[in-house]
């Protein structure tokens, strides 16, 4: 689980670290506030059947705010692309159906050599993009293309240059936030909304 002030620590702008804490699924730090922020394995209850997704932010008052399901595809593009495009489009509808309010997002990683597969990326796009399009699905979605090498690894490298700016994660993050705040009541995450709008807020915190 992770406290969604880490996602907006620069106002409506996500910051390239925010960014990294998401796509290398490393251990999140702890805020100041030092709310209860754990790192576990615990499956979401859909409206038709139990589902493990990557990020989950709730609390016992509230249930859960924001979920997050990741898919990765490093080969055979063309070939798997549609069962994974049915596979999210299942989940966001099951998870949808459980929990209206909650702000979810589904981040899709995949290897820079689908650019090697004529057309296989646009379609991907696509198919990110119609994921967002109904409004019992997901509220962000987004792409992470990442460049390594078999024969000499050296890392792996973010090829955000072709990226659609609508699908990189500073966009991905920053809506889920936004999601998030709209859903609920001014006195919840009112440290997020003071980041956002620069300013000290007279409300407290909310159970």
């Amino acid at each position: 689980m992770l406290d969604i002030a880490q996602a907006s620590r620069a106002g409506s702008e996500v910051t390239p670290a925010a960014q990294a804490l998401w796509t290398s699924a490393s251990p999140l730090a702890i805020t100041d506030r030092a709310k209860q922020v754990a790192v576990r394995e615990d499956p979401a209850h859909g409206r038709a059947y139990v589902k493990q997704v990557d990020v989950l932010v709730a609390q016992w008052s509230r249930s859960p705010e924001l979920l997050v399901s990741t898919k990765s595809m490093v080969s055979s593009f063309r070939n798997n692309l549609p069962n994974r495009f049915e596979e999210s489009y299942g989940d966001a509808k099951n998870l949808r159906g459980r929990y209206p309010l909650a702000a979810m997002g589904f981040l899709f990683v995949l290897r820079s050599t689908v650019l090697e597969e004529q057309g296989t990326f646009e379609r991907a796009v696509d198919m990110l993009r119609k994921l967002r399009d109904e409004p019992d699905v997901y509220d962000a979605t987004g792409v992470v293309l990442a460049e390594w090498s078999d024969e000499s690894f050296n890392g792996v490298r973010l090829r955000q240059d072709v990226v659609p700016p609508d699908l990189d994660t500073g966009c991905f993050l920053a809506t889920l936030v936004e999601r998030v705040l709209e859903r609920t009541p001014v006195d919840m995450h009112v440290e997020v909304r003071e980041r956002r709008e620069h300013g000290e807020s007279p409300l407290t915190e909310g159970p």
